[in-house]
């Protein structure tokens, strides 16, 4: 009776361990139809698995990404290597969307900002074919494309979900929990997989926060008060005969507080820059920032060595000054729309269009006031009713 009561004990633990086994490799159960495949992977995260066929001689993947929707049509999803770094930028993804009618629609789609829509387009090695099909409640993209050329058959790779916006554009995915730590590392060859570690989430959620921190500063300071301190300094136009040198405080207050927000922007910008995998990703953007800050501080030099009105030089001090002044503007405002095209935020690329437009639509109407005031001489009423002349030109 000892006996068979071990016996029944250890089939007991033996069948647990089995149970348990086949949960950790259930991703060999599921049956395709008509494909088969020789490896696979549970991916842990979003409850989706990888399948896939390596042949060595060409070097080539054949593979099937699958993720359970069941019925929860207006979603896509998306599997992807990045051939370059272990995040999202550079990843080449292939992309399903499962439409509201639940019809099933596979593409490709390079991801080179944040804000992607993962719109359609050719990636950065040679793909055969991609298609999706949707069996019991999986959706499931088959690929088969080649390796890039790197010398290596591990990958990184990312997967994701998320909705669709009017059944047609992948909205962005959920910024917590799992969404964040679907990526890692695949081997092709030994099937090892390895998920990126709780200190490489951390790495890649700090940066992307500086780098949200680095388009907000620039964008307030290059953006918006550096071309606002341009139109304050056009309200020495006004008849302000009580307050002559406000419109100058309020110009130099506003720029030199831009200068010293854009420097810390900027510094933000060149840890990112010397942080990136990849040192030719967004160089013009780099190089723009880095003539900005240069011209810039030409420019808060020039206020410290304006010479008198009276004074010889003083005609060449303005045409530096003029020069450094818009040059800066001009700059800042191409950065901050090529910061725009990188995050891929258009709503606020239309917010700072209007900005700017209001800015533009204030300068015009200072100007008609200033043409008239010339045209009336500069004659204006003093609050006493005394008829005073008031000229126009620079009281600092």
């Amino acid at each position: 009776m000892a006996c068979s009561k071990n016996t029944l004990a250890f089939c007991f633990f033996f069948s647990l361990l089995f149970l348990s086994s086949s949960a950790q490799t259930n991703c060999s159960d599921f049956q395709f139809d008509g494909k088969s495949y020789y490896s696979c992977s549970d991916l842990h995260n979003l409850n989706s698995f990888i399948h896939w066929n390596y042949d060595v001689a060409s070097s080539t993947v054949d593979i099937a990404f699958r993720k359970s929707l069941n019925d929860e049509n207006g979603r896509w999803v998306a599997w992807a290597i990045n051939p370059t770094s272990t995040g999202m930028i550079g990843s080449q993804a292939f992309v399903a969307l499962q439409h509201f009618d639940g019809t099933l629609e596979a593409y490709t789609s390079p991801i080179d900002t944040y804000g992607t829509t993962l719109v359609k387009g050719d990636l950065s090695f040679r793909v055969h074919n991609v298609s999706a099909q949707n069996i019991k409640g999986q959706v499931i993209i088959f690929a088969k494309f080649e390796l890039p050329m790197n010398g290596s058959n591990i990958v990184n790779h990312v997967w994701q979900e998320g909705p669709l916006q009017d059944d047609a554009t992948p909205e962005s995915h959920d910024m917590s929990g799992d969404n964040l730590r679907s990526f890692g590392t695949l081997d092709f060859h030994s099937g090892k997989t390895v998920a990126i570690t709780t200190h490489d989430n951390v790495k890649q959620n700090s940066r992307y926060k500086i780098k949200i921190a680095h388009g907000i500063i620039n964008g307030v300071s290059w953006g918006m008060m550096m071309p606002l301190g341009v139109i304050l300094a056009r309200l020495r136009y006004l008849p302000l005969q009580e307050y002559p040198a406000l419109w100058f405080n309020l110009h130099i207050y506003c720029q030199s507080i831009a200068y010293f927000l854009g420097v810390a922007g900027g510094g933000l910008g060149f840890y990112l820059g010397r942080q990136s995998s990849s040192v030719k990703q967004h160089i013009s953007h780099r190089y723009i920032g880095g003539a900005l800050l240069g011209l810039a501080t030409l420019q808060v030099l020039a206020h410290r060595l304006r010479p008198s009105k009276e004074h010889k030089y003083r005609v060449y001090w303005n045409i530096y000054h003029w020069c450094t002044g818009y040059g800066t503007i001009i700059m800042g405002i191409l950065n901050c729309f090529k910061g725009f095209q990188m995050m891929d935020v258009g709503i606020w690329k239309n917010a700072y269009i209007a900005f700017l437009a209001s800015l533009a639509f204030v300068a015009a109407a200072l100007e008609v006031l200033r043409c008239y005031l010339n045209a009336n001489k500069g004659i204006t009423t003093t609050p006493a009713g005394v008829s005073t002349n008031v000229g126009i030109e620079d009281k600092a």
